[in-house]
């Protein structure tokens, strides 16, 4: 029997963000009981939306006890389900949200024993899970709205990832203060599940405040930016897609680098009729005719598929071109080049 605790979690999450939304059904219980202990449960569901501070959160909970509600916060730290922060007045803790969030913090050490297996086949199933839902129109009603639904006027948020290529990408790096780096999840798991990716696993990236957390708690390394940009140049070469996301508070800044192979978000972007369209997809790639040499280099390199030769010409497919640009390191006479979408501009925020 499933406790009460548990069963709020489902609303608690989806206040935060839907990227993977908490669905009721066994294999989520399988998964969040793996990850919280009873009380932790009750303790992350009691949470305020944001940031809150040790006083306000007992507000929520039977006990008063802030000595012990406090170790027990330090504790979900460590465990990667809440995020801390310092500032002038004391502690504040932040319940994080399934994507960006506490998933990636449980597979991002790069840890390899049976716990982090059993943690990798519970991910998969509920995914499995999710999908079947989907499949069958069975998905439940999310209870409650999530931030990331809710648009305020003048600002532009949305709950998809953002495809950005490695110039925008090693800007947004260079902007930062704080970059961390851990170990792809995505890969990760295919690792704990026998099924091994090639290519490099030691770049999905945090930015801003919560790589100073997750480097402090060692769920991540700090990088110099020096090391960072030599992390995405190995990403660039593998031919990853670089993908931000963050969470609806912008506090989560996340910079992968992802294979279809692997990735659950990029596997789905794939499979989707129209995948411009299931991702923030900034740019297009253009074809420079004259210069292209019909080498077909860059269609192997396509993860969307978007690319294709007819009668004897390189063809780009709109609807499936998501504007990586991970086409343009393979072509020898730099007849590929990224225009803006003028129907998908989104801003990203500097951490």
């Amino acid at each position: 029997m499933v406790g009460a605790a548990y069963e709020k979690l489902i609303g608690a999450l989806n206040a935060r963000c839907t990227a993977l939304p908490a669905v009721k059904c066994d294999e989520f219980f399988a998964l969040v009981q793996e990850l919280f202990t009873p009380d932790e449960a009750a303790i992350a569901s009691a949470m305020p939306l944001g940031f809150s501070t040790v006083e306000d959160i007992a507000e929520n909970l039977p006990t008063k006890d802030l000595k012990k509600l406090s170790g027990q916060l330090e504790t979900m730290g460590d465990k990667g389900l809440i995020h801390i922060k310092q500032d002038s007045g004391g502690k504040l803790y932040e319940f994080l949200p399934f994507v960006p969030g506490l998933l990636e913090f449980q597979l991002m050490k790069g840890i390899v024993d049976e716990r982090h297996k059993k943690i990798a086949y519970l991910l998969r199933d509920y995914s499995k899970a999710l999908k079947n839902m989907v499949i069958s129109a069975t998905l439940p009603i999310i209870e409650k709205a999530a931030p990331a639904r809710k648009v305020p006027v003048e600002r532009e948020i949305t709950h998809l990832s953002t495809i950005i290529p490695y110039q925008e990408m090693k800007q947004l790096i260079m902007d930062t203060e704080y970059v961390s780096a851990g170990t792809c999840i995505c890969r990760h798991q295919g690792a704990l599940m026998d099924k091994p990716c090639k290519k490099p696993v030691n770049n999905c990236m945090i930015l801003g405040d919560t790589a100073k957390f997750a480097a402090e708690r060692g769920f991540a390394n700090r990088l110099s930016k020096d090391e960072a940009i030599q992390r995405l140049d190995e990403a660039e070469e593998a031919g990853l897609i670089h993908q931000y996301t963050n969470t609806p508070d912008e506090f989560n800044n996340l910079l992968c680098n992802c294979c279809q192979c692997h990735c659950m978000i990029m596997r789905g972007v794939k499979r989707s009729p129209v995948p411009s369209q299931a991702v923030n997809a900034r740019y297009l790639i253009k074809i420079d005719d004259d210069a292209c040499t019909a080498c077909e280099a860059c269609i192997e390199r396509c993860q969307m598929e978007a690319l294709k030769m007819e009668n004897g010409k390189l063809v780009r497919d709109e609807k499936r071109c998501i504007g990586c640009g991970i086409c343009m390191y393979v072509c020898p006479t730099d007849a590929l080049i990224l225009e803006p979408r003028e129907a998908a501009k989104v801003p990203l925020k500097k951490c």
